[in-house]
């Protein structure tokens, strides 16, 4: 009984989205996969997947060929394969559609649980009839009341190095390094959702604790929960959220903000797999008596590009912060701690095997102080702009176990070049840690 709405669902996209695969693929990545339709067509399922797994390594990255890989996995027994390909669908116009496979593949497996979860989203998102009502029909038939959508939850533990912990200029004569350990645990998930619209929680945690160097230990509390809004390929948000940050074991500052951003999966330049945001938020800073410079708001304007082509991803996020703080005035000097910045990020990242993860990413960011400094100096006073460069590099990798566990490693070098000189200085810091996806 449940082979034939996925039969039904496969022909239906063979007419409508083949056409299209062929033309976003190169001749021979568009033939195998025309081929491979055939022999499916035909009954020769061995032959199906070898000549559709050809089209992918062509490079053939079309939804189409996703789908029915995904189809074709469900058919042969092998779930595992079957459920990553319509996971990546599930971001796409094909939302429901995705969702609704991956409730018959939890069946297949005996998990009702899984698939009361997968049959609610299409439920939910209502965006295609007789999907509705196919998903409707498979509620009734598992029973019982469908719990809400299921929460995520991850946490990490990672050991570092890092060589200039308190951000020592070039000229100093020595600088603190220590080791650390961090740790690193987030939960989300839907308070309620029904529709296309959701109303969603999101909780973080982080510590980064020093072996020796007790003073530079850091902590941060943070809870968002936003409103959001899907239709077809994009995803519109807004909320209000806070944080809380300690600093060498006291209490730092707190942040109150509102937020509010645009994500979309129909942003391909060409054929790759593409995901673009755009969000912008403002905090207002409420800092500690030993802090009070700090105190201020803070706005953030972030636009995001990240794609996947085969075997390669990479990706391209421009950020613009603006700063408007109490700064810092004793009786002779004045420092600015409210500059304007602005920050380019290029990131590449390759898979080897489709388990190991191995990357890169390059930063620059401009900061502009407003408000001159004065400093004293043995000729008198200096009153000038502050203005830094800062420049990044990191590579990491990441190897996932199971869908659950990962081993992650890392390594990201700073230089920070100033025109006052007090400001420059260099600090690399290298992890290895171990995460958990629940």
């Amino acid at each position: 009984m449940l082979l034939r709405p996925v039969h039904l669902l496969l022909v239906t996209w063979l007419t409508i989205l083949s056409p299209v695969s062929a033309a976003d693929a190169s001749p021979k990545a568009a033939e195998r996969f025309r081929a491979g339709i055939a022999a499916f067509k035909a009954g020769d399922l061995d032959q199906a997947r070898v000549l559709l797994e050809s089209a992918a390594s062509l490079g053939m990255e079309s939804r189409a060929l996703i789908y029915n890989l995904g189809v074709l996995y469900y058919k042969t027994g092998d779930f595992p394969n079957a459920e990553h390909m319509f996971r990546q669908l599930t971001e796409t116009g094909q939302r429901s559609l995705a969702f609704y496979n991956l409730g018959l593949i939890a069946l297949a497996r005996d998990d009702k649980a899984s698939a009361r979860t997968a049959f609610r989203e299409v439920v939910d998102t209502g965006d295609a009839d007789n999907l509705t009502q196919l998903a409707a029909a498979q509620l009734d038939r598992l029973g019982a009341q469908t719990p809400l959508p299921p929460w995520q939850a991850l946490a990490s533990l990672s050991a570092g190095y890092e060589d200039n912990i308190g951000l020592f200029p070039d000229e100093a004569a020595t600088t603190i390094e220590d080791s650390f350990l961090e740790s690193v645990a987030a939960v989300s998930g839907y308070l309620h959702r029904q529709g296309k619209h959701g109303f969603r929680l999101q909780g973080q945690a982080y510590a980064r604790e020093y072996d020796s160097e007790d003073e530079f230990n850091s902590h941060l509390a943070r809870l968002d929960t936003n409103w959001e809004y899907r239709l077809d390929d994009y995803r519109l948000y807004a909320g209000v959220g806070g944080d809380k940050l300690w600093y060498g074991g006291k209490p730092r500052e707190e942040r109150a903000r509102i937020s509010t951003g645009l994500s979309t999966s129909a942003c391909a330049i060409a054929a790759e797999r593409a995901q673009c945001s755009v969000s912008a938020r403002a905090e207002h800073v409420s800092a500690t008596s030993r802090y009070d410079a700090y105190d201020g708001r803070h706005y953030r304007l972030d636009a995001r590009y990240r794609a996947r082509l085969g075997n390669w991803g990479g990706g391209l996020r421009y950020y613009l912060d603006y700063d408007d703080r109490r700064n810092l005035e004793t009786e002779w000097e004045y420092f600015s701690v409210s500059p304007l910045g602005q920050t380019l990020e290029i990131s590449t990242s390759y898979y080897p095997i489709p388990a190991l993860e191995v990357g890169g990413v390059l930063g620059y960011r401009y900061n502009f102080y407003r408000n001159a400094h004065r400093l004293s100096v043995p000729e008198g006073t200096w009153i000038i702009n502050r203005v830094d460069q800062r420049l990044s590099l990191g590579v990491n990798a990441d190897y996932r176990i199971n869908d659950t566990f990962s081993v992650v490693a890392g390594w990201r070098g700073v230089r920070n070049e100033s025109n006052i000189p007090r400001y420059e200085y260099k600090r690399s810091t290298a992890t290895l840690g171990v995460t958990v996806l629940l």
